[in-house]
């Protein structure tokens, strides 16, 4: 029994070492995955092997699967003891096509898990061909001719190869895998031309039903340009791929192609051949419309073909959720950062069990929300984004603070700053105090915001925006913009500070403020709210002059040529500009949307930066055409609007009930109870109890969150608002009164402390 608990004492100094580095530098996890199970393609029969590794061997593993079209995770039946490896594999005999699916693989420590991204089986196969009938080609000699073949559906993809009168065509270049140009065409390469395509897993060749028959004339009659093959408006790359926009035309003389791309220049990375336009290792930014346009002189305008290119992009989590404590009985907000192009589906797990939302748990895009709090959700925990380009997955620590037992009443700890404080109003004294000055006592951190930048957008109104330095502190509820016009006074005293009424919500950081009056001076300021009802204020702005009929100023700045906008899903559309003249010294670009049915104000949204091109606008309401235009801006003026794009969201799509799982919580009060200040993340069975690790020195980051005022705000996204700019979505409805001089009182000290300039 002795070696029994030193096996368990060095697992647990492993492991505490790891997630407590005497570096002093941040921490992070220690366990990590070397090797995630990799995506197969199999045909019925084969046995498949998945693996994973990890840099800390776990005390077990678990596989689990997950059919195509379910939501829900079994375990496969086997539970493989790690002994003292970290790598595991999986057998799985593919017999019988509901086998098919995600597969992934479980490390537990104790009672924390660790899941891997998910890996997908699928099945290997290969469809008929269904081209119909023969495709004719008569093209005059110097022209380029395209062969396609009709590729059928084939996991994976099926590799094509082209014959001639029966002859195989060795070593020929084929553009997207499908198509061979014949360049400058000759009366020999008058022939017929077929393909076959082979899945080299189920050793499937097929050949296709039908065949192109080419004919070279010399005939010397003058022919307009002509597409010998009808272009594809449309296509989505992988980022990172190459690509090859296709665009073939035929006449006499041999027509001319010119490329041009919409709102602005070529990619620096494009090459144009006969076959059309080719763009290596695409990026976003390569998003856009393309035209080709073919003229030879015989017709008074070109023949031309607009192209879409759309750029897909894999998942990948910007920001994982942080390292947080949460008290027994609270609330827990955490939320991940994920990109990714379709827009991916994020899974939630805890301790490798994936969450399925309840009456105490609710999963809104990238963000966990747990309405109370139990001790079964201390761990590891992760969220893992998928599209059908691949997964990523982010993770980190979650401790719970059980609930203290003092003489057999059970009490949470003060919880300042904790979600549910505002709930629960826990203090040390047992009430709520504040100073003479309307200040509550305690430690909590308001962090200001930084000094607004102001920029004229009339006569009478102009943009004010602000940043907010990293907040450790209380967050911030929403803000109010101030103003006071200098030099007018009243009594001997200066001008009270005026206040927007618009509460404009914690994640945007600008404003309009209209009915200024021009030819004079102001200063503006940010007051923000926090969680505990508390503001404070930003530095005051510079001196700022509203100089009236500032129209020349306008006219310097250039306009935003709007290239492009696309539906991503049923909430947001991306937009695309140029901006045409880069010798201008500008700040950024404001964006402006609004639902063509309404006849209310933009919705404005700050784009800063000189260089930025495009800005997904979301919370917008599905099945709903919308119109956008933009401005540029710098600190003196903006400029005229660019003309008015509409695009129409995409429908929403119909939720699936999805069957609840629920982790079960095998934790048991021990002796240690006693002297734990927090519940273990990792522990190792023995004797039928737990044995709790205390992790410390971890930080803390509190956040509180209202789950119940979020679902109100949610129903109230989109709407229009009178006075006020909103970062894609709508302005709630107030929930605390900020008079017209909340401040007043402050005035004249604000004005000592302030930095005049």
């Amino acid at each position: 029994m002795g070696s029994v608990f030193t096996l368990r004492g060095i697992v647990t100094a492993l492991v505490y070492a790891l997630l407590h580095p005497a570096n002093g530098q941040r921490q992070e996890l220690g366990m990590s995955f070397n090797w995630h199970p990799k995506p197969l393609a199999a045909p019925l029969g084969d046995d498949v092997n998945f693996e994973c590794n990890l840099n800390l061997p776990p005390e077990r593993f678990q596989w689990r699967h997950r059919p195509l079209g379910s939501d829900k995770w079994t375990p496969l039946a086997r539970t493989v003891n790690a002994g003292a490896g970290a790598r595991t594999a999986v057998v799985v005999s593919f017999d019988d096509k509901s086998k098919a699916g995600d597969y992934r693989c479980v490390a537990f420590y104790g009672s924390s898990g660790l899941a891997s991204d998910p890996a997908r089986l699928t099945l290997s196969t290969m469809h008929e061909f269904s081209d119909k009938s023969d495709i004719e080609l008569r093209v005059p000699v110097g022209n380029t001719v395209p062969i396609t073949c009709p590729v059928p559906y084939s996991v994976p993809e099926a590799i094509v190869q082209f014959y001639k009168n029966d002859k195989l065509m060795p070593e020929v270049e084929l553009i997207n895998g499908r198509t061979i140009a014949i360049e400058n065409a000759k009366p020999s390469d008058s022939a017929y031309y077929y393909c076959t395509a082979n899945n080299y897993i189920t050793s499937q060749t097929l050949r296709s039903n039908h065949m192109t028959i080419l004919s070279v004339h010399a005939n010397a009659t003058r022919q307009a340009p002509y597409f010998s093959k009808q272009p594809q408006t449309e296509y989505t790359v992988l980022r990172g791929k190459n690509v090859t926009m296709e665009c073939f035309a035929a006449g006499y003389p041999v027509p001319r192609v010119t490329w041009s791309r919409l709102g602005g220049t070529l990619p620096s990375r494009s090459v144009q051949t006969k076959a059309g336009l080719t763009i290596i290792n695409v990026q976003p930014s390569d998003r856009g419309e393309y035209d080709c346009a073919w003229s030879n002189g015989v017709a008074n305008q070109p023949l031309k073909s607009v192209i879409i290119l759309k750029v897909a992009e894999e998942p990948r989590i910007v920001k994982p959720p942080k390292a947080s404590t949460f008290s027994e009985g609270g609330e827990l907000e955490l939320s991940c950062t994920v990109t990714g192009q379709p827009e991916p589906t994020v899974e939630w797990l805890i301790n490798g069990e994936t969450l399925v939302p309840d009456n105490n748990l609710e999963i809104r895009g990238s963000t966990l929300l747990i309405s109370e709090v139990e001790k079964k959700h201390a761990g590891i925990v992760q969220c893992v984004a998928s599209n059908e380009y691949g997964s990523d997955t982010g993770y980190n620590l979650l401790r719970v603070n059980p609930k203290q037992h003092v003489s057999g009443i059970s009490e949470s700890r003060p919880e300042y700053g904790l979600p549910g404080s505002s709930r629960h109003k826990h203090t040390r004294g047992g009430g709520r105090r504040r100073s003479k000055e309307g200040k509550r006592k305690g430690t909590a951190v308001l962090v200001p915001p930084n000094q607004p930048n102001v920029t004229r957008l009339s006569d009478v109104s102009v943009m004010v925006r602000w940043s907010v330095p990293e907040n450790k502190g209380l967050p911030i509820e929403f803000f109010k913009v101030q103003y006071r016009q200098l030099g007018q006074k009243m009594n001997g005293k200066q001008g009270k500070w005026m206040t927007a009424n618009t509460e404009i919500p914690n994640h945007v950081r600008s404003f309009e403020v209209t009915d200024l009056q021009p030819d004079n001076t102001y200063r503006f300021r940010i007051a923000a709210v926090y969680s505990n009802n508390d503001n404070k204020l930003s530095p005051n702005s510079v001196r700022f002059h509203l100089n009236r009929d500032g129209g020349f100023e306008s006219n310097k700045m250039p306009i935003p040529l709007l290239t492009n906008t696309e539906a991503l899903n049923h909430n947001e559309v991306l937009l695309l500009w140029q901006n045409l003249d880069k010798s201008m010294d500008i700040d950024g670009f404001y964006v402006y949307h609004r639902a063509s049915t309404s006849a209310g104000d933009y919705v404005k949204t700050t784009v800063e930066g000189k260089n930025s091109t495009n800005i997904t606008i979301s919370h917008l309401q599905p099945d709903t055409t919308y119109e956008f235009k933009v401005q540029s801006f710098s600190v003196d003026a903006a400029s005229e609007f660019s003309k008015i794009l509409r695009q129409k969201t995409k429908k929403a799509p119909v939720e699936q009930a999805v069957q609840q799982v629920v982790a079960e919580n095998k934790l048991k009060p021990t002796a240690s109870d006693k002297n734990a200040n927090m519940y273990a993340i990792i522990g190792g069975v023995f004797g039928g109890s737990i044995l709790l690790v205390s992790i410390a020195a971890i930080a803390v980051v509190y956040k509180r969150t209202k789950i119940k005022q979020s679902r109100e705000s949610s129903q109230s996204e989109g709407k229009p608002i009178a006075n006020g700019r909103v970062t894609n979505g709508g302005v709630t409805d107030s929930k605390i009164n900020i008079t017209s001089n909340p401040l007043a009182g402050l005035d004249a000290s604000d004005d000592m402390i302030q930095p005049k300039i």
